[in-house]
């Protein structure tokens, strides 16, 4: 019974957690809905997904740094890396970091100046940033709540 009871608030914890994201607007309703995948993919689908996400962002982070970095920009390899980033984000329901790359896609798209890529690259990185610290918080959570399921009988 007290391993019950520890589960469920543990779950609500991680609920009130999501849902405070989603009123500070850094994620919206498909953030939720990903997470709810868990009853129908296993329960360490949520768990496992974030780190996966935050690892594809950073590596896509760090390429349209080093693509910036070129004397000579590539628009189409940016753009294509703006996409990849961007539809990530959008999958996960992270609304606010989607946001932050689509404008640097739009950026992209009108062939905006080295230094205004740099910046739309620098508010998607703020964004990211923020996402990360909150996903690993979630990441800890879920891992204790599927740790604590897979104990109990």
């Amino acid at each position: 019974m007290a391993a019950s009871s520890s589960r469920e608030a543990m779950n609500k914890q991680l609920l009130d957690f999501i849902h405070s994201m989603e009123q500070e607007g850094l994620v919206d309703y498909r953030f939720a809905k990903v997470h709810m995948l868990k009853e129908s993919s296993g329960p360490f689908f949520f768990a496992s997904l974030l780190p996966t996400f935050c690892h594809d962002s950073t590596a896509t982070l760090r390429d349209l740094t080093v693509a910036l970095g070129q004397p000579l920009l590539n628009y189409h390899d940016l753009g294509e890396l703006c996409f990849k980033i961007k539809g990530g984000a959008a999958c996960l329901g992270v609304c606010r970091m989607a946001h932050a790359c689509g404008q640097l896609h739009q950026a992209v798209q009108n062939r905006a100046t080295k230094e205004s890529l740099i910046t739309a690259l620098n508010a998607a990185k703020q964004e990211f940033s923020i996402m990360q610290e909150k996903l690993e918080t979630l990441v800890q959570l879920e891992t204790k709540i599927v740790s604590n399921e897979t104990d109990c009988p």
